[in-house]
């Protein structure tokens, strides 16, 4: 049944025929080309698929301890608790709470670094961030003295649960720039604060592992000398994705003056970078499929001269030139749809073993493709998308069935008795 149907279509019989071994260098050149459209199909959904989940991860992450939305101003925000109120009558949003944030000057064994302080108010921090939930070591009690301090940070300086850690703010050099004390007052000398190590807690982002210094909100204004304001206003939505909408809708409600921040805006280059290398890295690997698009044409070429007799004796009956291109046309769609399937089965393949590829290469090359110190993932991400498999797919077939062009259009314009006199 399956024979006749085929029978049933000429062209596509005799490309099948002509794609039949003949133990000829063309032949082999065929597999080859058929190869090279499975590797091409194959390495681009696969890149595709991880970039992806790299991008979804680093999404996770970044909204994981960063707030969806921000309310900002030039100056710290003074009434924080009716901004807040009026913020929590938006349609989408989950919790509001105040922040302070600034650098600060830290000296633990006689080590100088310059992190940030965030200042969170404890009773309203949990409706934003999950922030307990990074906590790897220690206890999550930031208050007047203490700390809880990001893994990057404590590695870098030596710091342990229960250290001392001396902080300067920005705000306590007033008086030392200041050449005369304020009326008959002496010029006042700072003394920094000390805090101990509660906890530490780890995100999976570097810069903020490295650069955060947690506490509450009352130390963070005294710290700053912003007693009852606060520097921003931190939101959490229902939906992240929605966020461009809900403060656009917030602009308008709060007035001129505020500035209200998206997690986009806060990442826009960060995420620029990882689109940008991901697009690259398709653009370079999508010529793997040209340069076997370009095989499989010179092997049509090849083709259309070993097979010149028969062209010939295929005109000689009747057989019109469109009929002849066609076949050679088929010849191309046959090796596309079996490379691209090849290739999209071999692909999910490798993404489903990805993890246990990852570490025997690692085992055979001696080096961790992706240590989990570095990237802070438990295993190769991936992002399954029936689009990319599908779009991949379908470019590998386009770019088969283009190569095959030529050498139809030439085989389809020989003359027959010039291909009847080749032997």
């Amino acid at each position: 049944m399956h024979v006749r149907g085929v029978k049933s279509w000429p062209e596509l019989f005799l490309a099948l025929r002509f794609l039949r071994p003949r133990r000829t260098f063309v032949s082999i050149i065929t597999v080859l080309s058929w190869l090279g459209v499975v590797a091409g199909v194959l390495v681009l959904i696969v890149v595709q698929s991880v970039m992806r989940g790299f991008e979804d991860e680093l999404t996770k992450k970044v909204i994981g301890f960063q707030s969806h939305l921000t309310v900002a101003g030039q100056a710290p925000l003074k009434d924080p608790q009716h901004l807040i109120d009026l913020i929590r009558q938006e349609p989408g949003v989950l919790g509001a709470t105040g922040a302070v944030l600034g650098p600060v000057l830290a000296e633990t064994h006689n080590r100088i670094s310059t992190p940030r302080i965030k200042g969170w108010d404890a009773a309203t921090a949990s409706s934003v961030l999950p922030l307990a939930d990074f906590l790897v070591s220690g206890t999550w009690t930031p208050g007047p003295d203490q700390l809880v301090v990001g893994s990057e940070w404590a590695q870098a300086n030596h710091v342990e649960l229960g250290a001392e850690v001396n902080l300067l703010a920005p705000q306590q050099f007033k008086d030392v720039i200041n050449p005369k004390g304020t009326g008959n007052q002496p010029k006042k000398i700072p003394l920094p604060r000390a805090f101990r190590v509660a906890g530490i807690f780890t995100t999976g982002m570097y810069d903020y592992d490295s650069e955060y210094l947690i506490t509450d909100l009352a130390t963070a204004q005294e710290l700053y000398a912003v007693p009852n304001e606060v520097h921003g206003i931190a939101i959490r939505l229902q939906d992240p994705d929605q966020a461009i909408r809900v403060a656009q809708s917030l602009r308008n409600r709060l007035g001129e003056g505020v500035r209200v921040m998206t997690w986009m805006d806060h990442n826009q280059r960060l995420f620029a970078a990882v689109a940008v290398e991901r697009r690259v890295m398709s653009f370079l690997l999508f010529f793997i499929m040209a340069v076997a698009a370009l095989g499989l044409s010179g092997t049509l070429i090849t083709v259309t001269v070993q097979r010149a007799k028969s062209i010939g004796t295929l005109a000689a009956l009747g057989a019109t030139p469109r009929q002849i291109a066609t076949i050679f046309t088929m010849y191309g769609v046959v090796v596309g749809v079996l490379g691209a399937c090849t290739g999209g089965v071999g692909a999910w393949l490798v993404l489903v073993n990805r993890n246990s590829l990852s570490q025997a290469i690692g085992r055979i090359t001696g080096q961790d493709l992706f240590p989990a110190e570095i990237y802070h993932f438990s295993g190769l991400p991936v992002r399954y998308d029936v689009g990319v498999f599908l779009g991949v797919a379908f470019a590998g077939l386009a770019l088969s069935v283009l190569a095959a062009l030529v050498p139809a259009w030439v085989a389809s314009h020989a003359e027959p008795s010039a291909n009847l006199r080749r032997t």
